[in-house]
């Protein structure tokens, strides 16, 4: 039986919250069916993406046979006119800054924990692409 985690950000004004499903199947030929949703928790409380917008990922990102969960998030701060390629800075264009969260499992796929999250990082800077 494979078993498939799928990660949905549903509203729920002021802000939003991660809720993972599961579909599983026997077969490639058998339909999907949802399993019950889970709000996705950090140190035991909903996990909190009020910057407006998030693009969840479950993947083992550090290589410890756990996935992790990624959250890319943008439309929070500016991202900085000098990083941007010399064909846009002339431009009189905003763009946000979005960034990658990451949360390491600290429990098991069957089971994870998530506490913390940081966000990556290129030598000492956050890593981060512009966004509109």
């Amino acid at each position: 039986m494979k078993h498939f985690i799928f990660a949905l950000v549903l509203a729920s004004f002021p802000w939003l919250s991660l809720v993972a499903t599961s579909a599983m199947a026997t077969t490639p030929a058998d339909e999907f069916r949802l399993g019950a949703p889970v709000r996705l928790e950090a140190n035991g409380i909903p996990i909190d993406v009020t910057i407006g917008h998030a693009a969840p990922y479950v993947i083992d990102f550090d290589g410890d046979g756990v996935r992790d969960l990624l959250v890319g998030e943008f439309g929070k701060g500016a991202f900085p006119k000098k990083r941007l390629p010399e064909r846009l800075r002339e431009k009189d264009m905003g763009f946000d800054e979005g960034k990658l969260r990451i949360y390491r499992n600290l429990g098991t796929n069957e089971t994870p924990l998530f506490k913390d999250f940081e966000y990556l990082r290129a030598g000492r800077e956050y890593a981060s692409i512009p966004t509109t």
